[in-house]
């Protein structure tokens, strides 16, 4: 070994001895001299710094890995904001209303071990009102309320069956909200059953038990356990697929029990269908079933004039359809829906739209009126209409929605109701 590489090499080794102590700027410094004395090339000490300050970047994230615990390293926020425009002319009020309003929604999903998840979210929201989360724009600029929208801890005993306990999102498969309104989560306890049958079917169950009141001053507590087996099918390519499942629900102690708080408003211009007895406790239960069915297409692309030239073409064609019957009365029990969608499966960038149509006619005494979607008269019973929904996408998690209702009662003296919303939605 001639001298000028036995000295370069004695250098290198102080070098890399002194990088694993030395600040940035004295490594530097000492680069700079061994090129001045032609030990080492300019390149040759680019290396080094470069190699330096990426060994630096892996021994920061492995000692922070090392003192992080497992849930804080797999913790992951989601959230959603959501600014609206309301006209609403419910023609059993005196004027009609325009309102402004927002919607907050944030949550974290950590994975504690390699079988428990928990999560929870925080909502907006104007009251403990629980079907919305909306917060109108009023009272001269007063702080608003934040609310637990969900809390919950799920336990996977393997990759078919989960049980989650807890404050949680509704635990069944729903194609729309005739019944459920989708901001809704239950208190309670569910269980998720999947199994793949085949390259092409699936089966599915969702189980869950709810309480729906806890109170010293009555002898038995109410409570809904419900049941919701079904069948997934899609074919090799992936492009066609459907879904059925049928929901079995059943309330203990609703019967001759108070009615539950957070109805429709009468003051709103809506109406108290529900039968009760005399105008405080329930006449039924309302256990019921209730199948529903989701068929899915996508379809060579459909040019859209005008709206074509923007992307806006049609890829994708679905069906949807829910039945529910109450069980136990002979009152007004059944309800429906049947709809439609255009566009694409999904709207979560540029150019990507969905047209939603549907129909729906829910009988008075079907379901009780503290449940279906509160935008469609007030989430009253007894009512039949259209929804239209168009959603664009803007960019990348940003989009419009244009929803327009047509409603009206199918029994009493009241009058229907038209309603616009206009939102801006923002995913995080």
């Amino acid at each position: 070994m001639n001298s000028k590489v036995k000295l370069t090499t004695i250098a290198l080794a102080l070098v890399c001895a002194f990088a694993s102590s030395a600040p940035a700027g004295d490594l530097d410094i000492l680069l700079d001299r061994l090129v001045d004395k032609n030990v080492l090339a300019a390149g040759e000490a680019q290396e080094i710094r470069i190699e330096t300050q990426e060994e630096a970047k892996r021994e920061i994230s492995t000692q922070s890995n090392a003192v992080l615990p497992l849930w804080l390293q797999a913790i992951k926020l989601r959230g959603d904001m959501r600014a609206r425009y309301e006209f609403k002319n419910n023609e059993n009020n005196r004027y009609n209303q325009h309102r402004f309003r927002y919607r907050l929604r944030f949550g974290a999903d950590a994975k504690m071990n390699d079988k428990v998840y928990a999560s929870f979210g925080l909502a907006s929201g104007s009251s403990a009102d629980p079907r919305s989360t909306n917060q109108t724009f009023t009272d001269n600029f007063t702080k608003k309320n934040l609310y637990i929208d969900y809390a919950s801890i799920e336990y996977n005993l393997n990759s078919s069956l989960a049980f989650t306990v807890g404050r949680m999102k509704n635990p069944l498969w729903l194609t729309n909200d005739m019944i459920w309104d989708t901001d809704i989560n239950m208190e309670g306890a569910a269980a998720r059953f999947n199994t793949t049958l085949n390259r092409n079917w699936q089966f599915f169950s969702n189980a869950g038990i709810m309480a729906l009141g806890e109170s010293l001053a009555v002898a038995a507590d109410p409570y809904l356990a419900m049941l919701q087996p079904g069948v997934a099918w899609k074919n090799d390519s992936g492009n066609r697929d459907i879904k059925f499942g049928a929901a079995v629900y059943s309330f203990t102690h609703v019967r001759n029990r108070a009615v539950f708080a957070n109805r429709p408003s009468t003051t709103g211009g809506y109406q108290l269908a529900n039968s009760t007895i005399p105008n405080t406790m329930y006449k039924y239960d309302y256990d019921a079933v209730s199948p529903e069915i989701e068929i899915n297409a996508d379809i060579a692309p459909v040019y859209l004039p005008l709206l074509g030239t923007f992307g806006y073409n049609i890829s994708y064609a679905g069906l949807f359809g829910n039945y529910l019957q109450a069980l136990g009365h002979a009152g007004d029990r059944t309800a429906w829906l049947a709809g439609f969608k255009l566009g694409q499966r999904k709207v979560e960038d540029f150019g990507q739209w969905q047209l939603r149509y549907s129909f729906r006619r829910l009988g008075k005494d079907a379901w009780a009126d503290t449940y279906p979607d509160s935008d469609f008269f007030g989430g009253s019973t007894g009512v039949l209409g259209h929804e239209a929904l168009l959603t664009l996408g803007l960019m990348k998690d940003f989009s419009a929605d244009l929803d327009y209702y047509v409603a009206r009662p199918t029994t009493g003296k009241l009058k229907g109701e038209r309603v616009f919303e206009f939102d801006f939605n923002v995913k995080f």
